[in-house]
């Protein structure tokens, strides 16, 4: 390659003033790099070959591709670490939420057994009102029993204290005869 074709090269995006602007200027630079190793000798002497168009570009597209393939690597794993720190988050909320609901769930069990030792209390108190309305009428049968044993017992103690008593009757009718324990031809022992 000629000094004229260098010209070209060095003048892609010329916005500093020395034609090395982006990728024209990385351009520029290799190609000068390589005429100086084949055009001097180089290092290795005179049995380098330069690189083609094609070549080059084909450097280009790697470069590329590998800039491109670490932005997507750098972005999966930015992505990645915020979905990691994302569901962290969101599992330290469930977390929070279950204590939450947890707290609710033993406050409802204490509640819950508030109630039911009321009910049972209330249960024993009516157990206990309905035992006593039960005694009381036991009581009352009870007495009644006793009230009527026991006029059956005066009855039967008046009737054996009064069995051989005389006894006079409560009404006379005039013109009735005789009085009725005195009767003609029979004799009464006074009771003793």
């Amino acid at each position: 390659m000629d000094a004229s074709g260098i010209t070209p090269v060095m003048n892609m995006g010329n916005d500093n003033g020395f034609g090395m602007n982006g990728l024209g200027g990385i351009f520029a630079l290799l190609v000068l790099l390589g005429l100086f190793n084949g055009g001097f000798g180089g290092f290795g002497g005179g049995n380098q070959q330069y690189a083609t168009r094609d070549q080059v570009q084909n450097g280009f597209d790697n470069q590329n591709m590998q800039f491109a393939t670490s932005g997507i690597l750098n972005a999966v794993t930015e992505g990645t670490a915020q979905v990691i720190a994302n569901n962290a988050q969101n599992n330290n909320a469930l977390i929070r939420e279950f204590g939450t609901v947890e707290n609710a769930l033993t406050a409802l069990t204490g509640k819950q057994m508030e109630c039911c030792g009321s009910v049972l209390r209330a249960i024993d108190g009516v157990n206990y009102n309905t035992s006593m309305q039960i005694q009381k009428v036991l009581d009352a049968m009870a007495a009644n029993r006793i009230s009527e044993l026991e006029g059956k017992v005066s009855s039967l103690q008046l009737q054996a204290a009064t069995s051989n008593v005389l006894r006079f009757p409560n009404a006379w009718t005039y013109a009735g005869g005789y009085f009725p324990p005195i009767q003609p031809g029979t004799t009464t022992t006074p009771a003793t």
